[in-house]
């Protein structure tokens, strides 16, 4: 298994593109796998330097319907008519993030009906086994507050802007041989929350590795160094974190568990 950062928020050097988003592509058992578009076609861009075929896109699963997670699937689409597209029907409603005291939109839009597209899109609110060993979990519980702000996150219902619930976020459990990887968006359902619901969901298996944000920012950083010690519930070898972790977030995690904390920036490659 190989999983390849296509995009992050960090960059080195001068061929590759950096944005604010996240994109990783996974090739699993002769699959390959998009998991997030980032929110520009630099995903395009970016596979291209790295000597990646797009075309050949078996998934895609969007974790949630933000822009940087969702905006470059229009340009993956432009190039790529049969990958099968998973996403939550709620990642389509209107989001917005309080920015200065003002709502700021924050959702993303095709330029056509779906329809219009060729490609399949399944729409999911329970988990679904594509194929065995790798599941998309759709339907995530909330044990604890821990690690949860949604405070300045907004969505439309009923004509009215309401706390965004993120009934829209889905996660990744896949299995390689004894190993499983859980790949996560941002994490706005709480990273604790996720790690329990894929661990109970996985019959108390060790999730071995996990990839993804964890959105330590603002507030959450403030508190952090008290949770980080529950992270050692689920037997993990090893944390790739990015995007939203923040580099502040990212080196509380490594000072925590040095050896087991890897930043994956754009360009970022790993075998499993």
């Amino acid at each position: 298994m190989e999983v390849l950062t296509l995009i992050d928020n960090l960059v080195y050097g001068e061929i590759l593109k950096a944005e604010h988003g996240l994109s990783f592509l996974i090739k699993w058992h002769g699959k390959k796998i998009l998991f997030d578009t980032g929110q520009s076609g630099a995903i395009v861009h970016n596979a291209g330097y790295l000597f990646e075929d797009l075309t050949d896109v078996d998934y895609v699963i969007l974790s949630h319907g933000h822009y940087d997670h969702c905006g470059g699937l229009e340009e993956f689409l432009a190039i790529n008519e049969t990958a099968t597209i998973y996403i939550k029907p709620k990642a389509l409603d209107e989001k917005y993030a309080v920015h200065e005291l003002h709502p700021k939109q924050i959702g993303f839009n095709l330029k056509k009906p779906l329809r219009s597209y060729p490609n399949h899109f399944v729409f999911l609110d329970d988990d679904l086994e594509i194929m065995p060993g790798l599941k998309i979990i759709a339907k995530i519980h909330t044990y604890s507050s821990d690690l949860v702000d949604t405070e300045r996150f907004l969505t439309k219902s009923d004509m009215a802007l309401i706390q965004d619930p993120f009934a829209d976020e889905l996660f990744l459990l896949l299995t390689e041989g004894k190993k499983n990887i859980l790949v996560t968006g941002c994490s706005h359902k709480g990273i604790l929350n996720i790690l329990k619901t894929a661990f109970e969901k996985n019959n108390h298996q060790n999730i071995h590795y996990v990839f993804g944000g964890m959105h330590f920012g603002g507030e959450l950083l403030r508190h952090l160094d008290q949770h980080l010690m529950q992270f050692s519930k689920f037997g993990i070898e090893k944390l790739y974190v990015n995007h939203c972790t923040g580099v502040d977030g990212y080196m509380r995690l490594k000072l925590k568990f040095p050896s087991k904390v890897a930043y994956a920036f754009t360009g970022f490659h790993v075998d499993i």
